[in-house]
């Protein structure tokens, strides 16, 4: 079926009305939602229906497949460098800077990266909450800077959100080995952490991600390795007053699901909007931090519920857990529970 710029549609499966924009290739068109008509979508061919009732289409409207439509690009993130050397490095940090409104009242922050150091970084972050993504970053974090991320609602600090960030140096020899952290952030600890940021001179919400960036040399490895066989008879002299080594959550795993439904409908709202390659993304990515989890958590097996649709998810899902250093293994079997709707893994 062919479409006009002007055109107006439902979407077959939210019922949202908008009008086409834009013809793309590949079977996509460019929709402009009425209830946002600041925001527009890609969306499938056949995931629409015209809107008759709404603009009749007349027997001489002409139909143009014209070119792609060029996609808005964002405004360029705003980058602040030091003019001076920090003496005193803390290292990369994440800020929230207060935005106020006319009446005083702060409903949105600014999100700040720091890095205070003479180290320049290969940078993934994304902040997230259990029920949508936030912001997703892929950037480079130079030395004495300050990297302007995007916005967070101050509505989102109930949901649980959580940042991650994973961070490669640049040296001289290429970049290094990836270095991560994890942080939840609670309200209560937000509202305490005002200080004025570095670089920024403003006062934000602060928390440091990451302070220290060596890694143990091969040799060094090598060497505590050595020095472990040889002292067999200090390590069975151990006392009883010892601190074993933690390596498990008991209360964390004992609450703990040990499944994850990946349908886009339980991951986020307004998923209408989004690209079925988007919506992959997401998944996946909701799939990757459940397994980090159960892994912190010592969970000894867990289920990814993928359904079974085309397969897509369920092959992307596999290609994942073949890469993953923390499974043992896992299979698609059929399952009374699930069905062939859901993939078992060993951790």
């Amino acid at each position: 079926m062919l479409y006009a710029i002007g055109t107006k549609v439902r979407l077959r499966f939210t019922g949202e009305r908008g009008t086409i924009t834009g013809i793309l290739e590949e079977g996509m068109l460019m929709v402009r939602l009425e209830s946002d008509p600041d925001f527009e979508i890609p969306t499938f061919e056949e995931d629409l229906q015209r809107d008759e009732a709404n603009e009749p289409v007349s027997a001489g409207a002409k139909f143009i497949m014209g070119k792609s439509a060029p996609k808005p690009e964002a405004p360029p993130a705003r980058r602040i460098q030091s003019q001076y050397k920090i003496l005193k490095p803390k290292g990369i940090q994440l800020a929230f800077e207060p935005m106020p409104a006319r009446d005083g009242t702060v409903s949105r922050y600014k999100v700040w990266m720091l890095n205070d150091t003479q180290e320049e970084f290969l940078m993934e972050f994304d902040l997230f909450t259990h029920t949508r993504d936030i912001l997703v970053v892929d950037d480079k974090l130079a030395a004495n800077t300050a990297l302007e991320l995007g916005d967070f609602l101050s509505d989102d600090l109930n949901d649980g959100p959580e940042a991650f960030l994973r961070v490669r140096r640049i040296t001289t020899a290429g970049p290094d080995d990836p270095l991560e952290h994890t942080l939840k952030i609670k309200p209560k600890q937000f509202f305490n952490s005002l200080l004025t940021a570095p670089i920024l001179n403003v006062l934000a919400y602060q928390y440091v991600l990451l302070d220290s960036f060596e890694h143990k040399s091969r040799q060094e490895e090598q060497d505590l390795r050595d020095y472990a066989k040889q002292q067999p008879r200090k390590r069975a002299a151990q006392t009883s007053n010892s601190r074993p080594y933690k390596a498990f959550d008991p209360e964390g795993l004992a609450s703990f699901e040990p499944e994850i439904d990946l349908h886009i409908e339980n991951l986020i709202n307004g998923f209408a909007r989004l690209d079925k390659g988007e919506i992959l993304r997401i998944q996946l990515q909701h799939a990757q931090r459940f397994l980090e989890k159960a892994v912190r958590l010592g969970a000894p097996r867990v289920f990814l519920i993928h359904g079974v649709g085309e397969g897509k998810l369920k092959d992307a899902i596999a290609a994942m857990l073949k890469e993953h250093p923390g499974v043992a293994k896992f299979k698609n079997e059929y399952h009374h529970k699930y069905g062939y709707g859901a993939t078992e893994v060993w951790l």
